[in-house]
């Protein structure tokens, strides 16, 4: 348990104990949030509703005890995004999502992919009010330079192609559409090292049906 004791997937008074006892110990005060931060992702994405709940409180401690801490503020704001997403209100993840985005204008060593929750979540729920927004957030340079994986090029270039297809001009929709259908299918992720990281595992079907509709 103490090796991964930041990592919990469950949670109890023993868990919960032995957790602040442990994140007490660590003296420097960047490392006690990151540690919650993490914490707080491993819960989250069990998707359980009590474990969110408890992953939801350890993020509220991280922005306001450690308030000062910048480089894991983002990461907050997504996990909140995540946690509202999952609990199916979209409109509070949206505006999660987005304090994380413009956090991320004023930080951009604490880029996040944030913006990829945020672009699926605005053209699967079809916040057409958004999309104007969206599309330029997606082609702000911060973004593009950051996007180095296939997953997330497929992501992006697909609600780039929804959004042109929605505003009528069909010649970006279909130009961003075969640049989301290349990075669906590479077989490299282009690092010498690290050939299969970040490629697409599982196409995303909603996201599929909507640009080539």
């Amino acid at each position: 348990m103490d090796r991964n004791w930041f990592r919990n997937i469950t949670w109890n008074e023993e868990i919960e104990e032995h957790f602040f006892k442990k994140l007490s110990r660590v003296r420097d005060k960047d490392m006690q949030a990151q540690y919650l931060n993490l914490q707080a992702g491993s819960l989250v994405y069990t998707k359980d509703t009590k474990l969110m709940e408890i992953a939801e409180s350890l993020i509220n401690k991280q922005l306001t005890e450690y308030s000062d801490i910048i480089f894991y503020k983002s990461r907050a704001f997504g996990l909140l995004g995540d946690i509202y997403g999952f609990r199916g209100n979209y409109n509070k993840a949206i505006d999660y999502y987005k304090q994380a985005i413009d956090f991320e204008a004023n930080f951009s060593n604490s880029i996040t992919n944030s913006y990829l929750s945020y672009s699926e979540l605005i053209v699967k729920t079809q916040r057409t009010d958004l999309y104007n927004d969206l599309e330029k957030t997606l082609l702000e340079e911060r973004y593009s330079l950051s996007t180095n994986f296939p997953v997330a090029k497929y992501i992006g270039y697909s609600v780039l192609s929804i959004i042109n297809k929605h505003k009528g001009d069909i010649e970006k929709a279909k130009y961003y559409a075969v640049l989301a259908e290349q990075n669906a299918t590479a077989l490299e992720s282009g690092f010498n090292n690290h050939k299969t990281l970040g490629l697409v595992r599982e196409r995303d079907k909603l996201l599929d049906k909507l640009m080539y509709e």
